[in-house]
Parts: C-alpha cells; sequence; structure tokens
C-alpha cells in the first residue's frame, strides 16, 4: 500500500454531499493545524538556536508554543474522529457481532458529540470573560481569547462530525 494511500484515505469515505464537505472542512482545519504546529517548532528552533549563539532566546517563546499546540490540537481533532483515529479500547468488545459493535461506536459518537458541544459552549463563555477582563499572557501581553477562536470553531465542527458518525453508525446498523 502507498504511502499516499495509507494516510490520505479515510476509512469511511463519505457517499453523502454533506458528508465529503465534513471530510474537506476537517482536512482543511488538521493542515491549518499543521501549519500552526509547524510555526510552533520554528518558534522552538530558533529560541534555542538563540539561546545557545547569542545567549537571548526568543521572549515568550514557551508562551507561543503552548498557544500553538492548543490550537494545533483542536484543529486535529474533528479529522481525527471522522477517520475513526481515537483511541479505542476493544478487548472487551472484540467478540461482539458487527453491528453490536456499530451501536456501541454510535453511542460513543452521541456521547463525544455532547461532550464537544458542552466543550465548545464553555470556551465561548470563557473566552469572553478573558475578553471583558483583557487578560495577556505574562511576557507578549498576547489577549488570550485570540487562541479560544480556532479552537472553539474546531470544538463546533468536532460536534458536528460526532454527530454526523452517529447519524451514519445508526443508517448502517437500521440499513438505511
Amino acid at each position: 500500500m502507498s504511502f499516499r494511500k495509507k494516510f490520505f484515505t479515510f476509512k469511511i469515505r463519505p457517499n453523502n454531499k454533506f458528508g465529503r464537505i465534513l471530510h474537506l472542512i476537517s482536512r482543511y482545519f488538521a493542515i491549518f493545524g499543521g501549519f500552526v504546529l509547524l510555526i510552533a517548532a520554528l518558534i522552538s528552533i530558533f529560541s534555542i538556536f538563540g539561546r545557545v549563539v547569542f545567549s537571548s532566546p526568543i521572549l515568550g517563546d514557551f508562551e507561543l508554543v503552548e498557544i500553538a499546540c492548543a490550537v494545533a490540537i483542536g484543529s486535529f481533532l474533528p479529522l481525527c474522529h471522522l477517520k475513526e483515529g481515537n483511541v479505542i479500547v476493544d478487548f472487551i468488545t472484540a467478540k461482539l457481532s458487527k453491528s453490536k459493535i456499530s451501536f456501541l461506536d454510535s453511542i460513543s459518537s452521541l456521547i463525544f458529540g455532547l461532550v464537544a458541544l458542552f466543550f465548545s459552549s464553555r470556551m465561548i463563555l470563557g473566552a469572553k470573560d478573558m475578553y471583558l477582563y483583557q487578560e495577556e499572557t505574562m511576557l507578549l501581553a498576547f489577549p488570550i481569547w485570540l487562541p479560544f477562536i480556532p479552537v472553539i470553531a474546531s470544538f463546533f465542527l468536532l460536534t458536528i462530525c460526532c454527530f454526523y458518525t452517529f447519524a451514519i453508525k445508526i443508517n448502517q446498523i437500521t440499513g438505511k
């Protein structure tokens, strides 16, 4: 199997327009997260280089890397869920039939979607408070509410992905 087929194909190929659009948007979010993570790595490299060569690291490098990692992780979640890439402990369900496993997968997608919706709603309130109180990072005085925007968008997309996979699994079980 080629590298491209192994890492860039989905386990569940969407056969409807909404699923294809959802996969495309999730892929763009993941690419964005990859660029953010690349920038975090470059900040670390330049900071370490500056510390070793000039005895002067980038001011607030750990703040920038922390923010970038949070944004990147949030950006990867929707695609990870659509590719069924979340860690599952299946030694309990290994001997169950496919329909029972699909049922359990659908329930887990529903619960995960509700949790993602709850987290995104709480992050909106947190970002609002951080905006109102002008909370900033210690060294760079970077507004903390700004990185919440892409993370909130990622969690809302994750919520939609979870409900989509829930509906797909239910349709597979019922045979529709």
